[in-house]
């Protein structure tokens, strides 16, 4: 046989060695897989993440009214001590981007809405003594009371240098006066019914 035949079949020889040679596979196969992998597992906790907030967001509504709801008369301390419980709920989360008001909706004999009274936490306006509510006409029962309230979270992901930008949660939930016809809230009401 020639140099050139025998450098031929040392080639041939060489590339079905590497041909068989499979120990790299496995760490190629996963080179490939592993960011999808971790796209779908950061992703899974990312979106686990927004429907706490969205839970959260929902309870602390609805609890505000019905918390309120369940009084006859209430004081300043009583509303500090109420949105305290807003806080407790929203735990683990940051209370800061946590806003959160309650109003007292009058509807009168004609169906009206305006508002009674309003507190509110965080940074959020109170809604003005006597301006008028929109809310569902299902609920524009003639001569009745309801509690409003509405909150507000800015949910920021933890993977913001991947998600950029800050996300606003918010709900509202409307209840009836349970104990009384109206919740009175002093000083601003003093005529209870």
């Amino acid at each position: 046989m020639s140099r050139l035949g025998l450098l031929r079949r040392a080639q041939q020889l060489a590339a079905a060695r590497v041909l068989r040679d499979n120990r790299g596979v496995s760490a190629v196969e996963f080179a490939l897989v592993a960011p999808l992998m971790l796209a779908l597992y950061f992703g899974a906790v990312e979106i686990t993440q927004r429907l706490e907030v969205q839970r959260k967001v929902t309870l602390t509504a609805r609890s505000l009214s019905d918390l309120v709801a369940q009084s006859v008369s209430i004081s300043n301390a009583d509303m500090t001590n109420i949105f305290t419980a807003a806080k407790s709920i929203m735990t683990p989360l940051p209370e800061g981007p946590l806003t959160a008001r309650v109003s007292a909706v009058n509807v009168n004999a004609s169906g009206e809405a305006t508002i009674g009274w309003s507190s509110t936490y965080g940074d959020i306006a109170a809604r003005a003594t006597g301006s008028s509510a929109t809310i569902p006409p299902g609920l524009r029962l003639p001569n009745t009371q309801l509690i409003w309230s509405e909150i507000s979270y800015d949910y920021t992901s933890p993977a913001s240098y991947f998600v950029v930008g800050t996300v606003e949660e918010t709900d509202q939930f409307f209840a009836r006066p349970r104990q009384s016809s109206t919740v009175c809230r002093p000083p601003a009401v003093t005529t209870c019914s």
